[in-house]
C-alpha cells in the first residue's frame, strides 16, 4: 500500500519502516481501544478490500481521517464510501462534529472521491513531509454531511 502508491501518501515508507515495532503496536492498541483512535478494514472473506485510520485531533470536536487505501481490483465498489461512513459513524459516536482531512494536491482521483463523499476543500494547503517537494489539500466536513 504505502509502498506502492508512496506519491499518494504524506509519509514515506522508507521513513515508516523505520519507526520502531513497538510504536505500531501501540498505536494498533490505541486504535483497539477505540477512544482516541481507530483503524476500519473492509474485508470480503479474508480478503482486506480497504484500509482507513482516524485520531481525534487537538480540537476534540475534530476527527482526522487518516490513510485511505482501497485496494485497486476493489476502486469504484463503494468500498471507500463506507470507509468514510464508518470513520464518520465512529466521530458521531464520540461527540466529535467534523472530519478532516489532508489529500496530495497530484492526487485528482482521491480528492474528486472525497468531495463526492462531502468534504469541502477548506482553501488551505500544507507543505508535503519532509523529503517532498509537493503539497497536500485540507478537506474537511461535518459528520452530519458524511452520513446524509
Amino acid at each position: 500500500m504505502l509502498r506502492d502508491d508512496s506519491d499518494f501518501f504524506a509519509t514515506r515508507y522508507e521513513d515508516m519502516v523505520r519507526e520502531p515495532d513497538a510504536t505500531w503496536r501501540d498505536w494498533v492498541a490505541d486504535a483497539a481501544a477505540g477512544e482516541d483512535k481507530m483503524l476500519f478494514v473492509a474485508e470480503d472473506g479474508d480478503a482486506w478490500l480497504g484500509v482507513v485510520g482516524a485520531f481525534v485531533r487537538v480540537n476534540s470536536l475534530e476527527v482526522q481521517l487518516i490513510s485511505m487505501w482501497v485496494d485497486p481490483e476493489a476502486r469504484g465498489r463503494g468500498v471507500a464510501r463506507d470507509l468514510i461512513r464508518a470513520v464518520a459513524t465512529w466521530t458521531l459516536g464520540r461527540g466529535s462534529t467534523r472530519v478532516v482531512l489532508f489529500v496530495q494536491e497530484a492526487n485528482t482521483p482521491a480528492r474528486k472521491l472525497y468531495e463526492r463523499a462531502g468534504f469541502t476543500l477548506t482553501g488551505d494547503r500544507a507543505p508535503a513531509t519532509a523529503g517532498r517537494s509537493a503539497f497536500k489539500l485540507i478537506l474537511a466536513a461535518p459528520v452530519a454531511d458524511l452520513l446524509a
